[in-house]
């Protein structure tokens, strides 16, 4: 399924593909360039719905769907692809969403957030990728907090690989602890945050934000460095929070 294809593509990296282009966040590959690294960056460079964006104007709504979470939080690894900490699921956790159920693939994290709220950024938040049968893409959003540490987030980093192109079986993550109910939230139409880019993604970010302590966050830095896409211009975005 071309969905699934250009969301793997985007989030989990092939490092040893001989014609894959080469992106990060510095250097030559650095976002700024993304859009002239290859045809299949081009979203990244000429799209008019690029996420991130920097959350400003709000339109308040009590008319919006729930966002139910099931997840079995059955893992299969924990991969370090070079550009991120990325967990995999097994299949069987969904989050249903306006009557469509979203399997959960994968959740991944960036230091620092890369939606930003009035210019402020949250230290580290972390991206669970879902995907339905039709192939619509959708994003939930954890924004962490500097705090207690996180449990979660420990498995996660004491199993994480700490060379790029590793992984390490992990049985279990408990992504709906994680993420807890989902009762507020912002909404809006973007799209992947790393290349292709793609299109057409609805992101969802939770308003209850988790935690992670100091040496949590910093533990991430250290091993994959800050991996944040820009804002980008939000071009009349329609944003729409939960009440």
């Amino acid at each position: 399924m071309r969905f699934l294809n250009l969301l793997l593509f985007g989030f989990l990296v092939s490092l040893s593909a001989e014609n894959a282009p080469h992106w990060g966040y510095t250097g030559e590959g650095a976002p700024k360039n993304w859009g002239d690294l290859s045809n299949e960056f081009h979203a990244c460079k000429y799209g008019k719905y690029q996420s991130p964006i920097d959350i400003t104007d709000i339109i308040e709504s009590d008319s919006e769907k729930p966002v139910v979470l099931s997840y079995k939080n059955e893992a299969k690894e924990v991969v370090n692809n070079g550009h991120s900490l990325q967990v995999n699921f097994k299949p069987g956790s969904v989050l249903r969403f306006d009557g469509k159920d979203f399997t959960l693939l994968q959740m991944h994290f960036h230091t620092p957030s890369e939606y930003t709220f009035k210019g402020k950024h949250y230290p580290m938040v972390a991206h669970l990728a879902h995907q339905s049968k039709d192939g619509q893409l959708l994003v939930l959003a954890i924004m962490f907090e500097e705090g207690e540490e996180n449990a979660i987030i420990k498995q996660i980093w004491e199993n994480a690989p700490k060379k790029a192109g590793e992984s390490k079986e992990l049985a279990k993550v408990a992504a709906s602890e994680l993420a807890g109910k989902i009762e507020n939230y912002i909404r809006l139409d973007g799209s992947l945050t790393t290349p292709p880019c793609t299109e057409g993604v609805i992101w969802i970010i939770s308003k209850n934000n988790a935690t992670a302590s100091k040496g949590q966050i910093k533990f991430f830095t250290d091993t994959i460095g800050k991996n944040n896409r820009p804002t980008q211009p939000a071009n009349g975005r329609v944003i729409i929070m939960s009440e």
